[in-house]
């Protein structure tokens, strides 16, 4: 087995919520030293849970909120057992520094002076005012790669707009785009979607930005702006617009031209997501199904015919469909060639045999909030095997490792920090 490609990088983590903290839990996985930098005055609501410590009986009872503890239990330390945060931070250390403070300027400069990468994904005014621009940090680092993930860029009248994933899906477009037809926007659940795909743009750009400096020895500036990443996505309807003006209407789960949903299956909420491409296929499940007399009614005879008469067809499949397990209907339409699968929830992909055989899903042990399955990385490798043993950091646990070993600070400097409340381990009640 090779070392894995990023051993000896170090990477400084000072982003938040979900797309920044991916990213770099992508490079830590590739072997990465990530070192996250969090406060300890102001709590990140954003990424360690909305407050530090949390009603237990509004835990209890809160449907969503209950969902990001362990066992719906918040714990004494609750903003190290949030869900999101521990799947977001897997394999970094953690140390706690205050970036608004001259003590934490003098600590990060110096901290970034020894690394590789910088990854931020903070509002752009706030970075701003923090020094964490090309101009200081490459002056002071000249071999460093500086990842600025604001959403709407480092230029132009919206740069220092702020928001969230479901706002900049907004803006580009892609909240138009889904829901069901002739339903509004408020129907349709937001995806954050632009949270999902960003990471893996974020590594493919350190990766290129690191090689090249191997090349030159000088590192860079990346700017990436979420909005735009994910608009790289909607190709198909910006070209129809730009063509004849044509608005693309939600579409649900239909396709623009065949037959394809989600039909119920028998038991309480199960479902089955079926697309059907052409008539090989149609007969293929009329067959399945024992051929109905309604499969054979001249407005279901064509792929294009199918589709105009969808409401209709879509009442009686779901009526076919609601006869059959979700699972037992999925494995026999790919026996007959028919592209379906079933509607899983959490619990159905941790039992599924396939991710299991694969090894989806592998165990962690967290300090706080103990053991649990944790999906990997998206990719496998036949010379490596990415690190996802450490799980992710408590607050503040490596500050003795960043301030006295790396930054050479002596016993008295690093206890005068702690006592002054500029590095801790909890945050205030």
């Amino acid at each position: 087995m090779t070392e894995l490609p990023l051993r000896g990088i170090r990477v400084l983590d000072i982003t938040v919520v979900w797309s920044g903290p991916s990213a770099c839990r992508l490079l830590a996985a590739l072997g990465a030293e990530v070192i996250r930098i969090e406060s300890i005055r102001h709590f990140p609501a954003t990424s360690r849970g909305s407050v530090p410590y949390p009603d237990p009986a509004v835990v209890a009872a809160d449907r969503g909120m209950s969902a990001a503890y362990p066992r719906k239990v918040p714990g004494a330390d609750p903003y190290n057992r949030f869900g999101p945060f521990l799947v977001a931070n897997q394999g970094k250390l953690g140390c706690t520094m205050e970036l608004d403070t001259p003590e934490g300027q003098r600590a990060f400069r110096a901290l970034a002076a020894l690394s590789d990468v910088v990854v931020e994904n903070n509002a752009w005014a706030v970075s701003e005012a923090l020094g964490i621009t090309w101009a200081e940090l490459g002056s002071l680092n000249p071999r460093l790669v500086l990842v600025r993930m604001s959403p709407l860029g480092l230029s132009g009248p919206y740069r220092d707009v702020l928001g969230f994933g479901a706002h900049f899906e907004a803006l580009v477009g892609i909240t138009a785009l889904r829901g069901h037809a002739g339903a509004a926007p408020t129907d349709a659940g937001s995806t954050y979607h632009m949270d999902d795909v960003a990471p893996q743009g974020v590594v493919f750009g350190v990766l290129a930005a690191l090689r090249q400096r191997e090349q030159t020895g000088q590192g860079q500036l990346i700017e990436f702006p979420q909005a735009e990443y994910l608009m790289q996505g909607l190709g198909d309807a910006f070209v129809a617009g730009a063509a004849d003006g044509r608005e693309f209407p939600p579409q649900g789960n239909r396709h623009p031209s065949w037959v394809q949903g989600c039909y119920p299956c028998a038991g309480a909420d199960q479902w089955i997501a079926i697309s059907i491409c052409d008539d090989e296929q149609w007969l293929a499940l009329a067959g399945l199904l024992d051929q109905p007399a309604w499969t054979g009614r001249p407005e279901f005879a064509t792929a294009l015919s199918r589709r105009e008469h969808q409401d209709e067809l879509d009442e009686l499949l779901g009526a076919a469909t609601g006869a059959w397990s979700k699972r037992a209907l999925f494995l026999a339409l790919q026996q007959a060639g028919v592209p379906a699968a079933p509607v899983y929830d959490e619990a159905d992909a941790y039992a599924d045999p396939h991710f299991e055989q694969r090894g989806i899903f592998r165990p962690v042990d967290h300090p706080s909030a103990g053991t649990h399955q944790y999906p990997t990385f998206g990719a496998q490798w036949s010379g490596m095997q990415p690190d996802w043993g450490r799980p992710a950091p408590l607050v503040g646990p490596d500050n003795e490792y960043v301030y006295q070993k790396l930054l050479g600070y002596s016993s008295r400097e690093y206890d005068e920090l702690s006592a002054a409340g500029l590095i801790g381990t909890r945050y205030a009640h």
